[in-house]
């Protein structure tokens, strides 16, 4: 697998979308007198602040080491995490966006063959703020990923999407800083167990039938949000596997994924979130674990 061109635009769509929750999100996470308050002290972010320039230091005096370094993962919106670690020094982690600091916290780390358990200073919930508290160490070629260890099916997903090997440091998933500019070949070394999501080509499919939708309220709509149950007319004969991943595109540009949550031989099954204010689902639709289709 060769590096690809510049991240295309539509990459960047898409995820747009994430950017905007969290911006919606941010005022209502981080109530005042909460739990994040601490991780946000004064107080933490100087003690932060004194461990980075160890960790830092350190990573000076370490030449070729499999794990240690900065690394970046985000949107330049409204997700920037930046983690810096080191063997002996620990860890730090920052969560920026466009209104401030949104999560921050510091330890020390276990370090096994392939793995990382980030022991916190301060308590840890993830998602928003937050962060994860074990991480898996994935090569490819020259470059150094740190994906959570339960979400290797997702990084799977987003090499089939075309996000990764990313050629800029806007991503998805920590990577080591510098190592965008990285050429690679061939296929992450993924762990066995999830190297069938990995795919030589994308899959593609047409919506063969759209379900009855249901209404709530989400963050991310205006009004009421609508999810739609869809029927795809690909399977595991074409090598689909629950927990992937397709993009849907249709006559008109469609900005939407949809997770497999059942496969058959020749079908599978998922669910697409849309705002109603967007035209419905329809059979009309094609889908490809390929972001817009492409080969």
């Amino acid at each position: 697998m060769e590096t690809p061109d510049n991240t295309s635009q539509v990459h960047m769509k898409f995820h747009r979308g994430v950017a905007q929750s969290l911006l919606v999100l941010a005022t209502g996470v981080i109530p005042a007198g909460g739990q994040q308050d601490e991780n946000l002290s004064a107080n933490s972010q100087a003690a932060a602040a004194v461990r980075a320039r160890q960790i830092k230091a350190e990573l000076a005096q370490l030449k070729g080491h499999e794990w240690a370094g900065e690394y970046y993962q985000g949107d330049g919106l409204g997700e920037n995490i930046s983690l810096v670690i080191a063997p002996k020094a620990g860890f730090v982690f920052r969560w920026e966006g466009c209104l401030g600091l949104y999560g921050l916290n510091y330890g020390g780390v276990e370090a096994t063959s392939d793995r990382l358990k980030l022991l916190f200073q301060h308590p840890n919930r993830r998602g928003f703020g937050g962060f994860e508290p074990e991480l898996t160490l994935l090569l490819w070629s020259n470059r150094h990923y740190l994906i959570p260890s339960d979400e290797m099916v997702k990084f799977a997903n987003y090499v089939n999407g075309g996000f990764e090997p990313r050629d800029e440091i806007h991503g998805l998933f920590l990577l080591r800083e510098g190592d965008e500019r990285k050429k690679v070949r061939g296929a992450p070394a993924i762990p066995a167990e999830y190297r069938g999501y990995l795919l030589a080509a994308p899959i593609t499919a047409r919506v063969s039938s759209v379900g009855e939708s249901r209404l709530d309220k989400p963050y991310e709509c205006p009004s009421k949000g609508r999810f739609t149950p869809l029927t795809l007319d690909a399977g595991s004969g074409k090598g689909v596997r629950v927990g992937m991943e397709f993009y849907l595109f249709g006559p008109s540009p469609v900005f939407l994924s949809m997770k497999v949550t059942k496969v058959a031989d020749g079908a599978s099954e998922g669910e697409v979130f849309q705002c109603v204010e967007d035209a419905p689902p329809s059979t009309e639709w094609k889908a490809s674990t390929r972001l817009g289709g492409g080969k």
